[in-house]
């Protein structure tokens, strides 16, 4: 499992559901079945435009961001803990 890809996916679940979006409809808007969203849940790779569409479906882009840990806290919203 790739903890990056698992924790991307799950703050899109999360997200959903903070939105009243069930797995099973947040799979539909991504244009995937539920199957495939629940293998990317433990999956080592995935295909971009997959990740990209989940993102999409609850408001969301892919960017990069520096790898610091400056900008890991900014990211987590907790820069000034």
């Amino acid at each position: 499992m790739n903890q990056e890809l698992s924790d991307l996916v799950m703050q899109v679940i999360k997200l959903a559901s903070e939105q009243k979006i069930t797995q099973k409809e947040l799979a539909a808007l991504a244009r995937m079945n539920e199957t495939s969203l629940s293998r990317l849940k433990t999956a080592n790779d995935a295909r971009f435009l997959n990740i990209q569409q989940l993102g999409n479906a609850v408001g969301l882009k892919l960017m990069w961001v520096e790898n610091t840990s400056y900008a890991e806290r900014i990211a987590r919203g907790n820069l000034f803990e």
